[in-house]
């Protein structure tokens, strides 16, 4: 039942129960103690009559048991009517009445028997009693012993009907129950309100994300707040940037994909729809074979260049291959050989400068050789002639890795694009082959190991430089 509710609900039952209950209990526990109070002293009250009265009478009942008269005795009991107007009888130790009130109805009876508050009163001095009268009206009697001289020689007997004290405890429960009710009012109202403080940034993260479900991906959250929900809102508000950049990264990496792709497969479906032709001759066929194997060798780089951005992204490039490098100097030698000879083909000179003693780093030896032979790749694809110079060393508790030519170089404004995927300046592209790939899978790895890479150049035509550092393996 309470999962069909919503929070909401689930938090207004919760308060109401909460106040109901314990608003109950506070007014049960507060009208007893003032219902107990009010009866005490109401008793208290009569006790005082009595014991005052008592007193008056002692000298006056003496006088009269010793057979003196009764005019004393009249005299104290009508001062008495006249003062209290309690209803009053006056008895002998033998509990014979020796004088009562018209309302007592005594007339015939000369003894009455112990009753609950003699009995007390006997063992106690006071005791009390409360019972019907024959009418049925509830009446508080309370007898209390007449002393003279420390013995006792006799009761007084007050009675007064509980209506009134019943009425006064009545009133007070109202009282109470006036003064509790606006505190529930006031609770249940604050209930309201926080239940609804507390929803309302639960229903504006409910409708930003569907905003967001329905493509609506610069959706925000406003937050004013520094509590949790506050903290709540910032995070769904990074998640969302997150998720439009990737989206946004996504889409273009699709039309770049499919744009880089187009070129080369309508170059491979005009070849090969001229090939058909029976009139070409063997040059051109040989040409047009040889323009087909480097569009293929085109495309197949591009796949491998996806595949391995792909890993990266997945976080499954990551030590994939044979664990961390052991002899740092052997794998940059070798890399220094391989392209020195490639760019001795090419006619660009190529020098070396590594350090004698290398740290290792926490980097695969096919990673790090991938990320060299990027850089490599790149400044020799882009320096038609001179020089390229790889270098090596530690600095700082990093190792760092530094790729110089005398190129073409590049622009600030190209500078800030380089390392985006399919990226090539509007001077390159066409002219020189490549995907635009080679230095966004550099910058990926070395970020995926916490280390980070930088390019400048002093413009174009004047080169450029690419500097890579990556912690060292403690």
């Amino acid at each position: 039942m309470l999962r069909q509710l919503s929070i909401r609900q689930r938090i207004l039952i919760t308060f109401l129960l909460i106040v109901l209950t314990s608003g109950a209990l506070q007014l049960l526990i507060a009208g007893r103690q003032l219902q107990a109070m009010t009866l005490e002293f109401y008793q208290h009250h009569l006790e005082t009559d009595a014991l005052l009265t008592s007193a008056n009478l002692s000298e006056p009942f003496e006088h009269y048991l010793k057979g003196e008269g009764t005019t004393g005795l009249n005299s104290a009991l009508n001062v008495m009517m006249r003062e209290i107007k309690h209803d009053y009888r006056l008895l002998d130790t033998d509990y014979n009445v020796i004088g009562y009130s018209p309302s007592q109805g005594l007339a015939v009876v000369l003894t009455v028997s112990e009753t609950p508050e003699l009995e007390q009163a006997n063992r106690e001095r006071i005791g009390a009693n409360i019972r019907p009268n024959l009418l049925g009206e509830l009446y508080l009697h309370l007898a209390v012993g007449i002393l003279y001289e420390g013995r006792s020689i006799g009761y007084l007997v007050l009675s007064q009907p509980m209506q009134p004290a019943y009425d006064e405890v009545r009133m007070r429960w109202l009282e109470l129950a006036t003064a509790t009710l606006p505190v529930i009012i006031l609770v249940i109202a604050a209930s309201i309100w926080i239940s609804r403080s507390i929803l309302r940034p639960i229903q504006d993260l409910n409708q930003s994300a569907l905003r967001m479900a329905e493509g609506a991906l610069d959706t925000r959250i406003l937050t004013v707040s520094n509590d949790e929900f506050g903290h709540l809102a910032r995070s769904f508000n990074y998640m969302a940037s997150q998720i439009e950049t990737l989206m946004k990264t996504q889409r273009s990496f699709v039309s770049n994909a499919a744009h880089e792709l187009r070129t080369p497969l309508m170059t491979l479906k005009l070849r090969a729809e001229s090939l058909i032709d029976d009139a070409l001759s063997p040059a051109e066929r040989d040409a047009y074979l040889n323009e087909i194997r480097q569009e293929v060798d085109h495309m197949a780089g591009m796949v491998s260049s996806l595949l391995v951005l792909a890993r990266v992204d997945e976080g499954r490039l990551a030590g994939h291959d044979d664990g961390k490098i052991t002899d740092m100097l052997s794998l940059f030698h070798d890399i220094s050989r391989h392209w020195r000879i490639a760019a001795e083909r090419d006619g660009v000179a190529f020098q070396a400068d590594i350090a004698p003693e290398l740290p290792p780093v926490a980097v695969s030896a096919n990673e790090l050789r991938l990320m060299v032979d990027n850089l490599l790749n790149n400044a020799l694809k882009y320096t038609p002639h001179g020089c390229i110079t790889f270098k090596a060393g530690q600095a700082k508790g990093k190792l760092w890795l530094r790729v110089e030519d005398t190129g073409i170089g590049f622009t600030a404004e190209q500078a800030e694009h380089l390392f985006e995927r399919f990226y090539r300046a509007v001077g390159v592209r066409g002219q020189t082959p490549g995907t635009g790939l080679g230095l966004p899978i550099v910058r990926a790895i070395v970020e995926q190991y916490g280390g980070a890479i930088q390019a400048d150049s002093a413009g174009v035509g004047k080169g450029a430089t690419f500097i890579l550092s990556l912690p060292i393996l403690q």
